[in-house]
């Protein structure tokens, strides 16, 4: 009935709080899926692996591309439904990283759009959309392809975590945020959650802590903080001599 209603059009009380039955259910779910596919893809050889990645992230990125659409047609695409946050920019990162092997990606999507697919999962911001409806369906799946892909690139020896490669992701962000950060003023938008937390998550409790004027320092280093706890269990295993094909 509300499959494609946009959420301004719903009524009340047909979203889900966190942690809910229905989030658990999705949740478990995911988890239970990413463990089978990942068993699935463990045994394939290195020819259908790269076929399987391609295929998940193009699966990803037209995810997108229909939402978009969905979004026009209904007329509700307006300057805050641009693909300009981590996880919308992720699925083009992994269809990237898919075809190309470059490292500054692989580290991209390892250190920073795992983490956060496993926040929005864990604290949907969408979760005021009924169990079905297409936003709601496109955010659980496309946030689970976001943990499955770089799972499957560890898999397979394709993606190798590097402490001394945490200057890439570094970069990335430098190069996008403060881009963002003006368009976020500019708009009125709120990409990155730049100027503001994303409610009931772990940024929420930043916000409430350091208020508008200490949330972004804080949010950095939480950040970095989780960049290098992500970082640290590979820390010895940098003896690997690892040379990725068209690593930039």
């Amino acid at each position: 009935m509300y499959f494609f209603t946009y959420e301004s059009d719903l009524p009340d009380e047909v979203g889900f709080a966190h942690f809910s039955p229905v989030h658990l259910v999705w949740l478990g779910g995911i988890a239970l899926g990413i463990v089978l596919l990942s068993f699935y893809y463990a045994g394939r050889n290195r020819q259908e692996q790269q076929r399987l990645s391609r295929v998940l992230a193009w699966l990803m990125c037209g995810n997108i591309v229909v939402e978009y659409c969905i979004l026009a047609v209904t007329g509700h695409l307006t300057a805050h439904h641009l693909p300009l946050q981590l996880c919308e920019m992720a699925p083009f990162l992994c269809l990237l990283f898919a075809y190309t092997r470059w490292d500054w990606v692989g580290q991209t999507l390892y250190s920073l759009c795992w983490a956060g697919a496993l926040c929005a999962l864990l604290f949907p911001n969408w979760n005021m959309y009924p169990q079905w409806n297409f936003m709601n369906l496109t955010g659980f799946l496309t946030h689970a392809g976001l943990l499955l892909f770089p799972l499957w690139q560890l898999l397979d020896g394709t993606l190798r975590p590097r402490m001394r490669a945490m200057w890439k992701p570094l970069v990335f962000l430098a190069a996008v945020v403060p881009p963002l950060y003006w368009l976020d003023k500019r708009w009125h938008t709120n990409y990155f959650f730049l100027l503001g937390d994303s409610p009931d998550s772990p940024l929420t409790v930043l916000y409430r802590l350091f208020g508008k004027g200490g949330y972004l320092p804080a949010y950095a280093l939480l950040v970095l903080t989780i960049m290098v706890l992500e970082y640290l269990p590979w820390r010895k295993r940098e003896v690997w001599v690892y040379h990725p094909e068209g690593e930039t």
